[in-house]
């Protein structure tokens, strides 16, 4: 007979097994109640799972936030061509002494004015002015007193040297719309990478739900030889060792378990986690079983499609165009400043206000002006100097074009051998679990007839075992490179999403 402290261990240790197993989330379809105090356990698919991560992981929406700031560059970068608006007034009352008597003594000149300007795409700088001014003065010289004079001048400038018609300019807006564009794909690719890790954590929690499972199903044949063992004892049929080896292997057994236990619990935290997920009032169990779902991966055919959906290979094409077009400014930069400016002007001469602003359009008194800037830098080193460095970055980002092509090629190729592999495996693993269960079934049947003894049965048990783990943890890693081949692909983000970043 089993002393009485060994049999309160025993109990303790059962008590203590089921109340860990409570914390385990059930399948929704096998219509467990945790009661009112649990959260609510919802079974669901990979689809569902990585769906819900779109709307709510908290790494998609950095990603998204990520690029739509960078997207404000843009509407900076067209602020060059934005219209200005100015306005000025000025005072002043002069009663300084003078050398002539003509002079007088007192002059007071108020003046005010507004102007537009904007710049053109074509380098072009349209300006418009209104301006008016008041003169009065107490010297007997001056013919209108109380002179009040209106001004309207458009002013040309049109550039012809190095940003010649507004090229710099519309090639700088370019460049930042390939920048723009290349954030994006940045956050796409992280959003991915998200959604990988949903992927991932969520087979992972499926691996380990078998894991328990099988562990469980473990224990209770070690709980079955026990109670064998333990029916035999009474009438003296068993050794000690025997019996003992039967005890340490039902606590060996239910150890395991817990651990699985804990195992699961941390998975299906990290899964909530990721999916932004309060864990106090939701639970997720996958409904999806892990299984193997496909044999074949065509290499040629994944190669096609990394190169036409890979972003990062997007991102080192758009750098390419983007160093050609600054090679562009820069040789531009080279040029000579050429400023060509043109005004035309107008005024209305009157002693009344309103007089000066309607001789503008009636009087023949216009003012014409055209003049050419002409500013060369003699040596001219800083824009040789960048045209220099612009050349080699050129050359620079072609070559990492071909880097990213080589990258592709080796990641393709590696992952879709290792997805080869993982295949095997799960199908060599899964035939050698059955093999091993067979192996103790049929010792199981010797010990029936008393032919075997406990430590070969709890050996062919942890046989058992060790090989069901291994199937189902290869089934994992394949779940795994399978992902990591439609990351590499850059098929899975668009597989979910196909809505505009």
């Amino acid at each position: 007979m089993a002393s009485p402290s060994r049999v309160v261990l025993n109990i303790l240790a059962v008590f203590l097994v089921s109340g860990m197993l409570c914390l385990v989330p059930v399948r929704a379809e096998e219509g467990v109640s945790l009661g009112p105090w649990a959260p609510d356990v919802v079974a669901l698919s990979l689809d569902e799972v990585t769906t819900l991560a779109l709307e709510n992981s908290l790494d998609v929406q950095i990603a998204r936030f990520d690029a739509y700031a960078k997207r404000n560059d843009l509407p900076a970068a067209l602020s060059i061509f934005d219209t200005y608006f100015t306005a000025q007034a000025s005072y002043k009352d002069d009663q300084f002494k003078k050398a002539s008597a003509l002079a007088g003594t007192k002059s007071i000149d108020t003046t005010y004015g507004i102007g537009f300007s904007k710049l053109f795409p074509t380098g072009t700088t349209v300006s418009l002015d209104l301006d008016h001014s008041r003169a009065f003065t107490n010297s007997s010289s001056v013919s209108i007193n109380s002179a009040h004079q209106a001004v309207a001048t458009i002013t040309l400038n049109q550039s012809l040297g190095k940003n010649f018609f507004g090229l710099i300019d519309r090639t700088n807006i370019k460049i930042t719309r390939l920048d723009i564009e290349n954030s994006d794909w940045t956050s796409l690719d992280r959003i991915e990478e998200a959604l990988a890790d949903v992927q991932k954590a969520y087979w992972k929690l499926a691996y380990l739900n078998e894991e328990l499972a099988i562990k469980r199903k473990m224990l209770a044949r070690a709980q079955e030889l026990l109670e064998v063992y333990e029916k035999k004892r009474v009438f003296g049929l068993i050794e000690d060792p025997d019996y003992y080896g039967a005890q340490a292997n039902v606590i060996q057994r239910q150890n395991d378990l817990l651990a699985a236990v804990d195992a699961v619990h941390a998975a299906r935290n990290h899964l909530l986690f990721l999916l932004n997920q309060d864990g106090r009032q939701v639970q997720i169990t996958p409904s999806d079983r892990i299984t193997l779902v496909s044999a074949k991966v065509d290499l040629d055919e994944a190669l096609r499609q990394a190169i036409r959906d890979r972003r990062d290979y997007k991102k080192a094409r758009n750098t390419v165009d983007k160093r050609k077009l600054e090679v562009v400014v820069k040789s531009n930069s080279l040029w000579p400043e050429i400023d060509l400016e043109a005004s035309f002007a107008r005024n209305g001469l009157n002693s009344a206000y309103e007089k000066a602003w309607e001789g503008i359009p009636k009087e023949d008194n216009p003012q014409m002006y055209v003049g050419v800037t002409l500013t060369v830098p003699l040596e001219n080193r800083k824009a040789k100097a960048e045209l220099s460095t612009a050349k080699i970055e050129q050359a620079k980002s072609l070559l990492e074009l071909k880097v990213t092509e080589r990258k592709i090629f080796t990641e393709i190729n590696d992952l879709v051998m290792q997805v080869k592999v993982r295949v095997g495996e799960v199908l060599t693993g899964e035939r050698v679990a059955e093999l091993q269960t067979r192996k103790l079934e049929a010792e199981e049947k010797r010990f029936r007839l008393g032919r075997s003894d406990s430590d070969v049965i709890i050996r062919y048990q942890e046989d058992v075992l060790q090989a069901r783990l291994n199937h189902v943890r290869a089934l994992y890693d394949y779940r795994v490179s399978l992902i990591d081949l439609r990351v590499a692909q850059g098929a899975l983000l668009d597989a979910y999403w196909k809505d505009i970043l």
